[in-house]
C-alpha cells in the first residue's frame, strides 16, 4: 500500500524453541502509554490545529502527508480485524485442548478448574484485555516504522531505556556533556502468564512425578491448582507455556492496548482467560497484585531468610523471579535469573543485573548495577539459578531492570524492559506531579555537590601551590649556597688605588660601610679615580650606575648625580646613587657610564660583597631567607591572583550587563504584538499578559485564548487555555493574569480565536512565544552540541569559519550548555604549541582503515580529532584541492562513525559550510536508524559561493539552517538550493571575541582605553602606530585603515580609491592584507610604491597579529567596500576599539553598520529595541554607508566620515565613544542560535 514497511512498531513477544515436555518460553510485553506533561500535550495538540501560510511545496508537502495519514489509518484497521479473527480462533483452540486436558485428568481422580470458567464470571482479572478489541478500540497503538539493520558494535538490540544506560555507563563520557540516555520508553513494562499444555498437567512434572505414571498422578491434590489472575500489572516471574506453534516457529501477536490506569497490563486474548497454573511446589507462582495479602509490606519486612531451593523448586523453566513476589517499597528483594533459560545470557560466565525504579529515574542504594551470584538452587531439568539482593527505595511503585553479561551482550525482554510492580504509597501519577520538585532538589545538590568539589579542588590547589612556593624557596636558596663563595670572590666593601707616592686615591665605596641583603645603601664613585676621570661632566648632564645582581643578573641603570660631601682632595670627585639590595644579593656587580664611554675597571667590573647580619650564622641566615623567600612568592601570588580576579569579575559583571541589555531589547522588541507586567516575568509570582491582536494574524478576532505550559513545555502544569479580557475603549491590548510556578524557567505561549479545535492560531511563526522567567528555582538543562567543522581558531583557522567555531562555542558553553568539537587531525598540529596537552581518545575501523581519535581542550572547548591512516589529513594545510571534497565527505561519516561507536548522543549536531554539508544526509541515510537516535542537524552556510549542490543537500536533510546575517540570509534565500526549504532557514549575524578583541586589556596597546578615555588612548595608539610603520608625525592627521584579503570580493578597486581620497582629504592611510592572485599583488606593491615615499600610506602584505589589534586601535577609520559580505568582521572589531567603519551596505555590513545620517530609526529598533527613536529621542547610528559600487559612491560616504572629523571634532569623538559602547559580542547571536537549536529538537 503505497510503498508502507513492512515491519510494524507494535510488540511482538519473543517465542523461544520446545524444550522438556514441550512447554514454550514466552516473554510477552505490554504497551505503556508515556507519561507526557499536560503542556506537552496541549502543545500537540497545537501542533494539529495550527495553520500556517505555506509555500505551495509545503502544501502539497502536506496533502501527500495526509493522504498517507489516512492509508495508515486504513492498514491499522485492516490489521485489527486482522488480529482479531486470529486471536478469537487462538481462543476457541486452547479452550478446546483445556476440555480435552480435563476430562483426561478427571478420568484419573485430578480435578482441574477451568479458567475459562472464571474468565467468564463477573469478576473477570483487571489484567484481561482481548488485543482484538484494543486494536480496534486504539489503532493508533499499531506504530509503522522503517526496516533497519541493528546497531553496530552491539550483539542484541538494547532497550529503550535500560540498555542505553549500559552503553552510557560503558564508554563513561564527559560528566555534564548530556550523554545520559533521557528516553521514556513507550513500551516499558512485561505481563507474563503460565499455562497447561496438553500434555499431563504442568505441576505435575514441576512436582517431580512420572507422568507417564497414572498411580503418581494420583497423587496430586484433589483441588488442583488455583489459577492465578493479574492486577494492576502482571509481572513476568514465570515463562509462558504455550502449545500450537508447530517446529518452533514465532507465533507474531502485539500487546494489549493499555488504557485507564497508568500500568495496567493486558495479555493476548487467547491467554487472558487462561491464567497461569501454579503448584504448591512453587509457592505464588506468576507475580499477582490483586491475591498479595493486604500486609504485604510488613509480610516481606518480617519474613525470615529465604531458602534459594525451595523458592526455585519447580521453577525451572522460568527465566526469572523476585521473592517476596509483591516487594515493598523500602524493603529488600531479591531477584532470581534463570541463566539457563536465556538464550542471549545462558553462556555467559557473568551476569549482572542493572536495576533502577519509577522508570529508570530511581536509582537504588545498592547501586544500578549487581553483579548476580550461583544460588544454592538445584539444577533440576537443566535450570541456573543466579540471584541479587535489591534495596527498594521508599518512593519507589516500580522496579525496571535488564541482564546482561557486562560487556555489552543485553537481555532486555526484546527492547522492552522487565519490571515488576512494588508496594507502597507512591504511583506513577504521583510520581510524575512531583517531577519539578525533585528537579529543584536534584539542582540544589548538583549546586551544592559543585560548590563542595570547587572548594575540595581549590584547597588542594593552595595546598599544591604553597608546597610549590616552599619547593622553589629551597632550590634558590640551594643554589645560593653552592655559587656564593664564586660570588664573593673579587668583591668587596670600597675599592682604592695605590699610586707611586704610596697613596691610595678611593675609586668606590659604600654608604653604609657594609651593605646587607635587602637594605637600602648608597654607592659613591670618584670621578677623578677611574677611567674615566679625564670626562668634564656639564651641568645638567649625569653618570650612569650600570649594576647587575649575583654576576649581572637583573641589569639596571640607574641615574647618579653629584655628591653633596665635600672632597678631601682635588683628586676627587664624587657621585653617588641609591641602590636596593635584594634579599638574595651576594654581591652587586657595576660600571659607570657617560654616554659611549665606559669605566669597567679594565673589563673586569666592579664588584661590591654584601654582607651577612653580624649576629646571625650563614646557616640560620640561609634557613631565614628560605622563610622569607617562600612568604615572598606566596604574597606575590596572591596579588596576582586577585588581580586576575578583579579583572573575571569585572568581564562578568560586563557580560551580566550585555545579556540583560539583550534580553531587554528582544522584549522591547516583542512589545509591540506581546508584553508583561511586570516586564521581567519571576518565578512564583503573578504576571499580565498584554497582547496586541492588531499586530498578528488574529487581527479582528472577537475572543482570545491563550494556551501554554512552562519550561519549553516540560512542566506537569499547563496554561489555560484561559479567555482573555477584551481590549477597553480606545486601546488594542488583550489581557490575562497569569500565575507563574516557583520552578519555571520559560513562559510557552500560543494564542488563539477559539478555546479549542479548528481556528485561527498565532504561534510565532511556528517557533512559539518563550518568555524567559527570572528567579527560578530551576536552571534551563544545558543541551549537548557536537559541532563537525574542519577548521577551528586559532589551531586551524583560514576564514571566518574558524572564528565562529571558536567563538560561538565559548559563547554557547557560558550559557551552560556542553560543547564539543570535532575536527580533523592535520599534520601541522604536531607544530602547534596549544596541543601540547593532547591525549589519546579511542580508535576504531572505519572506511577501510583505522581511525585514531585524540582530544585536548582548545580556548575552554573539548575538541576530539580524527586521524585515518590513510593520509588524508596528511598535509600543511586544510585545504588541498581537488580532492578536497572526497577528504571531507570521508571525514563527515568517520565523525558521525566516532560519535556512534563511543556512544555519544549530542542533542545537536552543527556542520558547517560546503566541507561539513555532508553530515546532515549521511546522519539521516547512514546513522540515525542504525543506533545514533537522538541528535537533530543544524547547518550554517558562511558562504554560499561554493559547494553549491551540498549545500542545498543539506539543507534539505537538516531541521534548521542558518547563515551569518540576516541580510545575506534575504539575499541568498531565492537561491534553488534553498528556495523549497525557506521555512526553516534564519539568518544570525556573527559575533566577537570581546576578550580577545578588549582596548581595556589588549596585550598588544602599550595604553589600554575604554569609552571614557577614547580620545588620549587612540592618540597613544596614533603615534605607537607611526613609529612602528615610519609614518610622519607631523600633524595629528585622522588614520584610515584596511584589514583584508586583497580579493574581487572585497572590492579591491574601491580600496585602492580609498587610498588616493584618503591623501586627498589630508589622511593617512595604512592596509594589512595580502592578496592570493599575484596579479593583484603587483598591482597593490606598484601602490605601494607611490604612496609610500611621503611618510602618509603604509601596506604591510604579511599577516601580522600584534600589528592589526595596533590598526585597529590607531585608526579612526576602518574601510570595508565590500562587493559582498556574509558578515565581516573587520568593522565590529574596528567598533569595539572606537574606529568608525565606511562600509558598502550589503549582507552583514548592512546588519551592523547604521549609517549617522539615514539610518536612525533602523539603528534604534536593532540595537535598541525601540519603534520610535524621536520620541524617545535614542541615537544607535554608527557608522557611514553607501550603496553603489563605483568611485562615486565611496566618496559620499568617505568625504562625510572627513568633513564629521575635521569641522565636528567633538561630534566625532563622542561617536567613537558610542561605538565602544555597542555590543557586537557573542551574547545576542548565542541566544539566538540556542533557540534554533531548541526549535530544531522539536521539529
Amino acid at each position: 500500500m503505497n510503498g508502507l514497511p513492512v515491519n510494524f512498531g507494535f510488540s511482538m513477544p519473543l517465542i523461544r524453541r520446545p524444550t522438556g515436555l514441550g512447554i514454550l518460553h514466552s516473554q510477552q510485553g505490554t504497551l505503556k502509554e508515556p507519561k507526557e506533561p499536560p503542556s506537552r500535550q496541549v502543545r500537540a495538540q497545537l501542533n494539529s490545529r495550527t495553520t500556517f501560510q505555506q509555500t505551495s511545496v509545503d502544501e502539497r508537502a502536506s496533502q501527500e502527508a495526509e493522504q498517507v495519514r489516512l492509508e495508515n489509518d486504513e492498514l491499522r484497521k485492516a490489521l485489527a480485524a486482522k488480529l482479531a479473527a486470529v486471536e478469537q480462533a487462538k481462543a476457541e483452540e486452547l479452550a478446546k485442548q483445556f476440555a480435552e486436558l480435563k476430562q483426561e485428568a478427571g478420568a484419573l481422580g485430578a480435578s482441574l478448574e477451568s479458567p475459562f470458567d472464571q474468565a467468564a464470571g463477573p469478576s473477570q482479572p483487571q489484567g484481561h484485555s482481548d488485543v482484538a478489541e484494543a486494536a480496534t478500540e486504539a489503532p493508533s497503538q499499531v506504530r509503522f516504522g522503517k526496516p533497519g539493520r541493528r546497531s553496530r558494535g552491539a550483539k542484541h538490540r538494547t532497550s529503550a531505556k535500560g540498555a542505553m544506560e549500559a552503553a552510557a555507563a560503558r564508554s563513561k563520557p564527559e560528566a555534564g556533556s548530556g550523554i545520559t540516555s533521557e528516553v521514556a520508553p513507550a513500551i516499558s513494562s512485561t505481563s507474563h502468564v503460565q499455562i497447561e499444555s496438553t500434555a499431563p498437567p504442568a505441576h505435575a512434572s514441576q512436582a517431580g512425578l512420572d507422568v507417564a505414571d497414572p498411580e503418581q498422578l494420583k497423587a496430586l491434590p484433589s483441588e488442583g491448582p488455583k489459577a492465578t489472575g493479574s492486577s494492576n500489572r502482571t509481572d513476568l516471574q514465570g515463562s509462558f507455556a504455550d502449545q500450537g506453534i508447530g517446529n518452533g516457529e514465532q507465533e507474531l501477536s502485539p500487546a494489549g492496548h493499555v488504557s485507564g490506569q497508568p500500568h495496567a497490563a493486558a495479555a493476548p486474548s487467547a491467554v487472558a482467560p487462561s491464567e497461569a497454573l501454579q503448584t504448591p511446589q512453587a509457592g505464588a507462582g506468576p507475580g499477582n497484585a490483586s491475591q498479595a495479602p493486604a500486609s504485604s509490606q510488613q509480610t516481606s519486612a518480617q519474613q525470615p531468610p529465604a531458602d534459594a531451593a525451595a523458592l526455585c523448586r519447580g521453577r525451572s523453566h522460568w527465566l526469572y523471579f523476585v521473592h517476596p513476589e509483591q516487594p515493598a517499597a523500602g524493603q529488600s528483594t531479591t531477584l532470581y535469573f534463570n541463566r539457563n533459560v536465556s538464550d542471549i545470557l545462558r553462556h555467559s560466565a557473568r551476569v549482572q543485573a542493572h536495576v533502577k525504579f519509577n522508570s529508570w529515574e530511581l536509582e537504588s542504594s545498592s547501586g544500578a548495577w549487581l553483579d548476580l551470584q550461583p544460588t544454592s538452587a538445584p539444577h533440576d531439568e537443566g535450570a541456573d539459578w543466579w540471584s541479587a539482593d535489591v534495596a527498594v527505595p521508599s518512593e519507589a511503585y516500580e522496579m525496571n531492570y535488564i541482564f546482561s553479561d557486562g560487556i555489552g551482550t543485553t537481555d532486555n525482554n526484546g527492547g522492552l524492559d522487565y519490571g515488576t510492580n512494588i508496594d507502597g504509597h507512591m504511583t506513577s501519577q504521583a510520581w510524575a506531579e512531583a517531577a519539578p520538585e525533585r528537579m529543584v532538589e536534584a539542582e540544589e545538590r548538583r549546586h551544592a555537590e559543585e560548590r563542595r568539589l570547587w572548594e575540595q579542588a581549590e584547597e588542594e590547589r593552595q595546598a599544591h601551590l604553597a608546597a610549590q612556593d616552599l619547593e622553589q624557596a629551597q632550590t634558590a636558596v640551594d643554589h645560593l649556597r653552592s655559587i656564593r663563595p664564586s660570588l664573593l670572590q673579587g668583591s668587596s666593601a670600597s675599592l682604592a688605588h695605590a699610586q707611586a707616592d704610596g697613596c691610595n686615591i678611593p675609586v668606590w665605596r659604600t654608604e653604609p660601610q657594609e651593605l646587607l641583603p635587602g637594605s637600602r645603601g648608597k654607592v659613591l664613585y670618584n670621578l677623578k679615580a677611574g677611567s674615566l676621570s679625564w670626562l668634564s661632566v656639564d651641568e645638567g648632564q649625569c653618570l650612569i650606575l650600570h649594576l647587575g645582581h649575583n654576576e649581572w643578573e637583573k641589569p639596571t641603570d640607574v641615574e647618579m648625580r653629584r655628591s653633596q660631601q665635600h672632597a678631601a682632595s682635588p683628586s676627587e670627585d664624587w657621585w653617588e646613587a641609591d641602590i636596593d639590595v635584594g634579599r638574595t644579593d651576594m654581591a652587586i656587580s657595576f660600571v659607570i657610564k657617560f654616554f659611549e664611554h665606559y669605566d669597567n675597571n679594565h673589563e673586569q667590573s666592579y664588584k661590591l660583597s654584601i654582607s651577612l647580619p653580624a649576629n646571625m650564622s650563614e646557616e640560620a641566615w640561609f634557613d631565614q631567607l628560605q622563610e622569607q623567600l617562600r612568604e615572598a612568592r606566596q604574597e606575590s601570588r596572591r596579588q596576582a591572583e586577585e588581580q586576575e580576579t578583579r579583572k573575571a569579575r569585572r568581564r562578568a559583571d560586563q557580560r551580566s550587563a550585555v545579556e540583560a541589555k539583550v534580553k531587554a531589547v528582544k522584549r522591547r522588541q516583542l512589545h509591540h504584538m506581546l508584553y508583561t507586567q511586570p516586564s521581567s516575568v519571576q518565578a512564583g509570582s503573578t504576571v499580565t499578559l498584554f497582547y496586541n491582536a492588531a499586530n498578528t494574524n488574529l487581527s479582528g478576532s472577537q475572543q482570545i485564548f491563550v494556551q501554554g505550559g512552562w519550561n519549553r513545555w516540560t512542566h506537569p502544569k499547563a496554561i489555560g487555555p484561559l479567555k482573555l479580557c477584551p481590549p477597553k475603549d480606545g486601546e488594542q491590548r488583550w489581557q490575562v493574569d497569569v500565575q507563574v510556578p516557583a520552578n519555571a524557567y520559560k513562559m510557552d505561549l500560543v494564542f488563539a480565536d477559539v478555546e479549542s479545535g479548528d481556528g485561527n492560531y498565532d504561534s510565532c511563526g511556528g517557533a512559539d512565544y518563550h518568555l524567559p522567567v527570572e528567579g527560578s528555582k530551576l536552571s534551563e538543562p544545558g543541551l549537548y552540541i557536537a559541532q563537525i567543522a574542519v577548521e577551528m581558531a586559532p589551531i586551524c583557522k583560514v576564514g571566518g569559519l574558524g572564528d565562529v567555531v571558536t567563538a560561538l562555542g565559548r559563547a554557547v558553553k557560558e550559557q551552560g550548555h556542553h560543547m564539543e568539537i570535532i575536527l580533523p587531525r592535520y599534520d601541522f598540529f604536531l607544530q602547534s604549541p596549544l596541543l601540547g596537552a593532547t591525549r589519546y581518545e579511542t580508535e576504531f575501523d572505519w572506511g577501510g582503515c583505522r581511525v585514531f581519535v585524540s582530544s585536548c581542550t582548545v580556548e575552554g572547548l573539548t575538541c576530539f580529532f580524527l586521524e585515518p591512516h590513510n593520509g588524508m589529513f596528511q598535509h600543511s594545510g586544510v585545504y588541498k584541492g581537488n580532492d578536497d571534497a572526497v577528504r571531507f565527505d570521508f571525514f563527515c561519516k568517520a565523525a558521525l562513525e566516532f560519535l556512534l561507536q563511543t556512544g555519544r548522543q549530542p542533542d545537536i549536531l552543527h556542520c558547517h559550510d560546503w566541507s561539513t554539508a555532508g553530515v546532515a544526509q549521511a546522519f539521516w541515510q547512514d546513522y540515525q536508524p542504525y543506533g545514533l537516535w537522538r541528535p537533530k542537524v543544524v547547518f550554517t552556510i558562511h558562504n554560499a559561493d561554493f559547494g553549491m549542490a551540498r549545500l542545498g543537500s543539506a539543507a534539505h536533510h537538516c531541521q534548521r539552517f542558518t547563515t551569518v546575517s540576516p541580510s545575506y540570509a534575504f539575499e541568498i534565500g531565492g537561491l534553488p538550493a534553498f528556495g523549497g526549504h525557506v521555512a526553516k532557514f534564519i539568518g544570525i549575524r556573527n559575533g566577537i571575541d570581546t576578550d580577545i578583541w578588549d582596548p581595556q586589556n589588549d596585550p598588544f596597546l602599550k595604553r589600554h582605553y575604554g569609552p571614557d578615555d577614547v580620545v588620549e588612548g587612540k592618540k597613544a595608539a596614533r603615534e605607537a602606530l607611526r613609529n612602528a610603520l615610519g609614518l610622519t608625525g607631523w600633524e595629528d592627521r585622522p588614520i584610515v585603515g584596511v584589514i583584508t584579503r586583497l580579493t574581487a570580493q572585497k572590492g579591491i578597486q574601491l580600496i585602492k580609491h580609498g587610498a588616493w581620497r584618503t591623501r586627498d582629504r589630508g589622511g593617512q592611510f595604512v592596509l594589512l592584507g595580502s592578496a592570493p592572485d599575484p596579479k593583484v599583488q603587483a598591482e597593490f606593491d606598484g601602490l605601494a610604491s607611490q604612496m609610500s615615499g611621503e611618510g602618509n600610506a603604509a601596506f604591510c602584505f604579511s599577516f601580522d597579529e600584534p600589528l592589526s589589534h595596533l590598526i585597529y586601535a590607531a585608526c579612526d577609520i576602518i574601510l570595508v567596500p565590500s562587493i559582498f559580505e556574509p558578515c565581516g568582521l573587520t568593522q565590529l572589531i574596528a567598533m569595539r576599539y572606537g574606529t568608525i567603519p565606511v562600509v558598502r551596505s550589503t549582507g552583514g555590513l548592512r546588519d551592523t553598520v547604521f549609517d549617522v545620517d539615514w539610518d536612525k530609526g533602523r539603528a534604534a529598533w536593532e540595537l535598541e529595541g525601540s519603534a520610535d527613536w524621536q520620541t524617545e529621542q535614542i541615537d544607535a547610528t554608527n557608522g557611514f554607508a553607501f550603496d553603489g559600487t563605483d568611485a562615486g559612491a565611496l566618496d559620499s560616504a568617505l568625504n562625510r566620515a572627513f568633513d564629521a572629523y575635521w569641522n565636528d571634532r567633538e561630534w566625532f569623538h563622542s561617536l567613537q565613544a558610542r561605538v565602544m559602547r555597542q555590543d557586537w559580542s557573542w551574547a545576542r547571536p548565542a541566544l539566538d542560535y540556542i533557540d534554533v537549536y531548541h526549535s530544531a529538537m522539536t521539529s
